[in-house]
C-alpha cells in the first residue's frame, strides 16, 4: 500500500501504476500521523492481524542491510507484541532537523532492541548536539508492529483521532469511504507522527539500532543533493 498527497497524483500514479495493490491519495495534506492512520484504517479492516511497516521514501543503501534490518524489526514486533518498532541510526552530524531516540534499558526476548526513555522531533542545535553525544539514535521514521500496537500507540497520544477513525474502520470498502475520509481530513488538524505520537507515547515504542548503512530522508533540496553527488562518485 503506498500513500502519496494529492500534489504528487500528477508523478507517482504512473510509477505506482501496476506496482501496488492500493494507493491511497490523500484529499489534502494533514501531516504524517494522520496519513498513516488513515492506511492503518484500511489496514485493520482488510488485515487486522498484520504486521505493518512503515517505509517513509528516502534513500538507504545498501538495500540488502536495509530489507534485513526491516526483517528483524518485524521479527522483534510480532514476538513482542505490545511495542512498535522503530529503526535508528547514529547521527553523523547533531542535526536539529531530526528525530532522535533516547535509548532506555534492553528488552526482554528481542535481541538488539531497546526500550525508549524519550523521543524529541527536531531539538534545539545544542539539543540536538547534546542528544548525539549521549548516544541517541536518529529516527529513520521505519516503523514495524502489528496493527493492535500501533493503533494503541495512536491511542495513547492522540485518543480523540483513534476514536474518530474506529468510526471509519467499518466504512472501508464500502460506498461511504470516501465521504468519510474526506470529513476526517476536512475536520481534523495536522497531526505529526513525531510530535503528537511518537515524543508522548515513547513507552509504547522500542528502538533497533541499525549498523552498516548510509540513510538519508531527503527532506531538503541540500540533502538531495548531497545523495545526488555520493551516488553518482
Amino acid at each position: 500500500m503506498t500513500v502519496i498527497g494529492a500534489a504528487h497524483r500528477e508523478w507517482a500514479a504512473p510509477q505506482l501504476a501496476g506496482r501496488c495493490d492500493h494507493v491511497f491519495c490523500e484529499p489534502g495534506p494533514r501531516d504524517t500521523a494522520m496519513a498513516l492512520y488513515v492506511a492503518l484504517a484500511m489496514i485493520r479492516r482488510w488485515h487486522p492481524n498484520a504486521i505493518v511497516t512503515v517505509a517513509p521514501t528516502g534513500y538507504v543503501a545498501p538495500a540488502s542491510r536495509y530489507l534485513a534490518a526491516i526483517a528483524e524489526a518485524r521479527d522483534i514486533a510480532a514476538r513482542i507484541g505490545d511495542l512498535v518498532v522503530l529503526l535508528g541510526v547514529s547521527p553523523a552530524d547533531p542535526d536539529p532537523d531530526l528525530e532522535y531516540i533516547v535509548l532506555g534499558p534492553a528488552v526482554s526476548g528481542a535481541s538488539g532492541a531497546h526500550g525508549v526513555r524519550a523521543f524529541v522531533d527536531k531539538p534545539t542545535s545544542a539539543g540536538a548536539t547534546e542528544l548525539r553525544d549521549g548516544g541517541a539514535l536518529s529516527s529513520m521514521t521505519v516503523v514495524c508492529g502489528s496493527v493492535a500496537a500501533l493503533w494503541e500507540l495512536g491511542r495513547a497520544a492522540e485518543p480523540q483521532l483513534i476514536d474518530i477513525l474506529d468510526s471509519l474502520v467499518p466504512l472501508i470498502g464500502t460506498e461511504d469511504e470516501a465521504d468519510a475520509i474526506d470529513y476526517i481530513y476536512r475536520t481534523r488538524l495536522p497531526v505529526s507522527f513525531a510530535r503528537d505520537i511518537c515524543e508522548r507515547a515513547p513507552q509504547r515504542i522500542a528502538a533497533l539500532p541499525i549498523t552498516g548503512i548510509e540513510w538519508s530522508d531527503l527532506s531538503t533540496p541540500e540533502r538531495m543533493e548531497r545523495v545526488k553527488a555520493m551516488v553518482s562518485r
